[in-house]
């Protein structure tokens, strides 16, 4: 199998770098060894913990709709080699079996302890009168100590009490490991015992204590993201999209309870940085549009006709996200630009679902409100930088592409489209006589279908019944040459497409939303 090389090199690269990282992390992790209460499951705990932080640094990074943008604006885009959100359910399910191990290990790891597992789940004790009774145990020189700290935290914990009787304790049983400046193997310079403030941090019990605030948040942190996972199955994504996008903003709630969660939270803080970035940027490209109308193209496709002036730059090959407060005002839908052009902004839409369902009954309100984001481009942006190139689309997959054909394409170019029924392509009728110097490839899937009068007068046109043969085609659209290849349409097509066009060093850019 040939593949397209840049993007291969690269691809291969960042993949193997990333995963030498987790490797040499998860090891690392594995390794954990800080007193005789260390088992299997706390070092299948630590490991997975270790390779997790990786991961949540990378994972919202191919969702940020203004990253990717300047990302698709630069010469970058040409390494895209899967699709961004792909990559982001791929990363989350592999996200979710590290929380399940780093949980699992760490629920069973409490229940090893000499102390009870409620106590350990909840920090009945202080942080620190716990850990010397537990984990810290064979540390502590005497028994006698632990009780002195305990009754230190019961008659109040003060100052003069700590540096008389319990500052020489800690310095005998803890400081060796608990200082920032300790060089032992395995030294928790993130909880140092030196001070007065130091012990006092650790002095709390149950709400209040650093145990409770852990473990509570990370059986939160669980809960969650088995709920976004349960609504993110294609099954119930498809029929329920409005359920899954309010369950999926619970994305957002993670970030602080990873903050009460992890010790090197600030590991995170580049992460969290962009995502409030893309947030304020999303706010800022927000459009209220109070004169929005519909119309029917065909009984199961929409043009929604958007009024707005003083828009963004558009550019061929890029999309919007727009939300109708009447249907949901949670919900927001990506749909392709097909034109635009003094101040009126024109989506193609199919009718695929229960939104879209609703939609189509504004088709008798004459105007009516649609907030607006964008615009984006998608991975057809791209196409304008290709030298040769193909554009595949399946029915409504057509729509990236409609302002590369109303600009004209070059010669260059080749155009594959496959439709269900031949009275689609009515619509593009002004556009496709117009494409004189290009190859055309049409494909009528319905083979009961009447190919219409007027395609036999396009010599560039060759309009087929049934559907394509990918292994045919890509062989004759190559001929020692490839391209870049840009596909939109139903999953099955994507999937037999690039497959065939990668198979002949073709560049795929797929178009998924």
């Amino acid at each position: 199998m040939r593949l397209h090389k840049p993007s291969l090199v690269f691809s291969l690269t960042l993949t193997l770098l990333l995963c030498a990282l987790a490797l040499y992390e998860g090891v690392e992790g594995f390794q954990y060894n800080s007193n005789e209460t260390t088992n299997l499951w706390l070092r299948i705990s630590h490991a997975s913990s270790a390779i997790l932080l990786i991961v949540l640094i990378i994972i919202g990074l191919p969702v940020l709709n203004n990253l990717l943008k300047r990302i698709r604006h630069s010469p970058l885009a040409r390494y895209q080699t899967m699709n961004q959100k792909r990559l982001h359910r791929i990363l989350g399910y592999i996200m979710l079996l590290l929380i399940i191990a780093h949980g699992a290990g760490q629920l069973i790891y409490l229940t090893t302890l000499e102390i009870t597992f409620e106590e350990a789940l909840f920090g009945h004790e202080s942080d620190l009168v716990r850990s010397m009774r537990s984990t810290m145990y064979e540390f502590v020189t005497e028994d006698e100590s632990i009780d002195m700290i305990a009754q230190w935290v019961a008659n109040g914990r003060s100052e003069a009490d700590f540096n008389s009787h319990i500052r020489p304790i800690l310095k005998d049983d803890c400081t060796k490991c608990h200082s920032k400046s300790s060089t032992q193997t395995y030294a928790i310079s993130s909880l140092p015992l030196a001070t007065y403030q130091d012990a006092l941090n650790l002095s709390h019990s149950g709400l209040e204590s650093r145990q409770f605030r852990i473990n509570m948040s990370g059986l939160i942190l669980l809960s969650f993201f088995l709920t976004m996972l349960v609504f993110a199955l294609p099954a119930l994504r498809k029929r329920m999209h409005h359920h899954f996008q309010q369950i999926h903003r619970l994305g957002y709630w993670t970030l602080p309870l990873f903050v009460l969660h992890i010790p090197q939270w600030y590991w995170l803080l580049p992460t969290i940085l962009l995502f409030l970035w893309d947030w304020w940027l999303e706010r800022k490209n927000t459009y209220p549009v109070k004169a929005a109308s519909l119309s029917w193209i065909d009984n199961t496709t929409l043009t929604l006709t958007l009024k707005i002036e003083d828009f963004s730059p558009v550019k061929p090959g890029d999309y919007v996200q727009i939300r109708i407060p009447a249907i949901s005002t949670s919900e927001w839908h990506p749909f392709s630009i097909a034109h635009y052009q003094d101040g009126h902004l024109v989506l193609k839409i199919s009718i695929t679902g229960d939104w879209t369902t609703r939609l189509a009954s504004y088709c008798n309100v004459c105007s009516f409100y649609v907030d607006l984001k964008g615009p984006y481009p998608s991975p057809a942006s791209h196409s304008r930088h290709s030298k040769k190139r193909v554009l595949i689309a399946g029915g409504i997959g057509i729509t990236p592409y409609w302002q590369w054909l109303e600009s004209g394409l070059s010669e260059q170019t080749t155009l594959v489209w496959i439709v269900k029924d031949a009275k689609r392509l009515a619509w593009f009728k002004p556009i496709l006589t117009r494409l004189i110097n290009n190859k055309i490839y049409i494909y009528i899937t319905d083979e009961k279908a009447q190919i219409p009068s007027w395609l036999y007068n396009q010599k560039q046109l060759k309009v087929n019944i049934g559907r394509p043969c990918w292994d045919s085609l890509s062989e004759q659209l190559t001929q020692k040459d490839p391209g870049d290849c840009f596909l939109c349409g139903p999953a099955p097509l994507m999937k037999e497409a690039s497959y065939s066009f990668r198979l002949r060093s073709w560049h795929v850019f797929k178009e998924s939303f």
